[in-house]
This record gives structure tokens, sequence and C-alpha cells, in this order.
């Protein structure tokens, strides 16, 4: 089973795609007097998931890598 590398997983409108998100989000907040503090919260919650997906991805290729080195012996 081969494994793809992130970057042919990944469109190349991701990144821009989220700062766009994030952008425009915090205008809205800052334009109709939201609390900031909850838009942080919402961004700080994603960015944390964001990072357990990628820990849990990088450990799932790893196995991958010790299984493959594992089979060849």
């Amino acid at each position: 089973m081969g494994v793809a590398t992130l970057q042919e997983k990944t469109p190349r409108a991701t990144v821009p795609i989220i700062i766009v998100l994030f952008v425009s989000s915090l205008l809205y907040a800052v334009l109709t007097s939201t609390a900031l503090f909850a838009l942080l919260v919402f961004w700080g919650g994603l960015f944390s998931i964001g990072i357990g997906l990628v820990a849990v991805s990088l450990l799932y290729r790893l196995v991958l890598a010790v299984e493959r080195i594992a089979d060849s012996q």
C-alpha cells in the first residue's frame, strides 16, 4: 500500500482559503463588535484539531514504514 506525499494529497488552494477565512472572520468580528475572544477560541480549537490530525497521520506513516521494513526482512 503506497503512501502519497502530503503535497500530492493537499490542494494548492488550501492555505489561501484558510487565510481568507481567517481574515474575513476577523473583519466580521471587528465590524460587528462581537466578542473577539470567542473568535480566537474557535480558531485556536480548529488549529489544535489540525495539529492532532497531523500528529496522527505522522504516526500512521511511521507504522506503515515499520511494517514495510519488517516485511522486507
